[in-house]
C-alpha cells in the first residue's frame, strides 16, 4: 500500500499556493504524481498537472481516483464542501488548516482511536503516512477496557496491527475532564506535538442532508493541525 496519486485543490491566494507547497513535499516524499484541481481561472503551475473545474462540486470526481485528496480548512469555519467530499467520495481527505504554515506533515500523528468502522478505515487509510513516521501516537479517550464483552486494553489491538507493519506507534489513555471531545482531541494533539490528526468523520445523510458529528465539526471548525479524516 503505497500513496501513488495525490490530489490537491487549490484557489488562486497564498492559502492555496501555501497548500500546493505542503502537498509537494508530501507528494516528493511518497514519490507520488500530483495533480492539482482548481476552478477555471486559478494560476497553474508549470510543474504540476493541472485540471481545471468550474465549481467544488466536481471535485469528487477527480477525487475517486486518487490515493489522498488534500483540501484547505474553509472560511468561517464552514465545511459544506469538506464535508461533501469526506461523505461521499469514498477516498481519505486530508484538510489543511487555513492559518499556519505546515512544511512537514506525516512526522507525527496522533490518531483518535475509538475501535469504530470509520477510525478502522481511518488508520488503514492512513498507513502510507504512518510507516513513514518517526512516531505515531494512538489516543483513547475515556475509554473501557470492557467493551464489546471483551477484556481487551483499548487501543491495544490496533497498537499492534500498526506495530506488525512497522509503525513506531504508542499508545495513550486520556480522559476528556469537563471538556468536549472534540476540544479534548485537539488538547491531546498539542500536549505530545502532533503534526497531523488521524480520524475517522461520524454522520449519516438523513433526507439527503450530510450531517457529521459533534467531535468531527469541532475538528473540522477549530483545527491546528492537518486532519486526515475518511469515512
Amino acid at each position: 500500500m503505497a500513496l501513488t496519486e495525490i490530489l490537491v485543490h487549490v484557489e488562486a491566494s497564498a492559502t492555496g499556493q501555501g497548500r500546493l507547497q505542503g502537498a509537494k513535499a508530501l507528494a516528493a516524499v511518497h514519490e507520488a504524481r500530483l495533480v492539482a484541481v482548481g476552478v477555471a481561472g486559478t494560476p497553474a503551475d508549470g510543474a504540476t498537472e493541472w485540471r481545471d473545474i468550474h465549481s467544488l462540486r466536481q471535485l469528487p470526481t477527480h477525487a475517486r481516483y486518487a490515493d489522498l485528496t488534500i483540501m484547505g480548512q474553509t472560511d468561517d469555519g464552514a465545511h459544506d464542501h469538506v464535508t461533501e467530499m469526506v461523505m461521499t467520495v469514498g477516498r481519505p481527505v486530508m484538510v489543511i488548516p487555513r492559518r499556519g504554515s505546515f512544511p512537514s506533515i506525516g512526522r507525527r500523528p496522533l490518531i483518535a482511536w475509538n475501535a469504530s468502522r470509520e477510525a478502522t478505515r481511518a488508520v488503514f487509510d492512513a498507513l502510507p503516512l504512518l510507516r513513514r513516521a518517526d512516531r505515531v501516537t494512538v489516543l483513547t479517550l475515556d475509554a473501557d477496557s470492557g467493551a464489546g464483552g471483551e477484556d481487551r486494553v483499548p487501543g491495544a489491538d490496533i497498537g499492534l496491527t500498526l506495530a506488525r507493519h512497522m509503525v513506531p506507534v504508542e499508545v495513550v489513555h486520556s480522559t476528556r475532564g469537563e471538556i468536549d471531545a472534540g476540544n479534548a482531541l485537539l488538547s491531546r494533539a498539542a500536549d505530545c506535538g502532533a503534526d497531523l490528526i488521524v480520524m475517522g468523520a461520524f454522520g449519516h445523510s438523513p433526507l439527503h442532508e450530510r450531517v457529521l458529528g459533534g467531535a468531527t465539526r469541532h475538528i473540522l471548525q477549530h483545527m491546528t493541525v492537518p486532519v486526515l479524516i475518511s469515512h
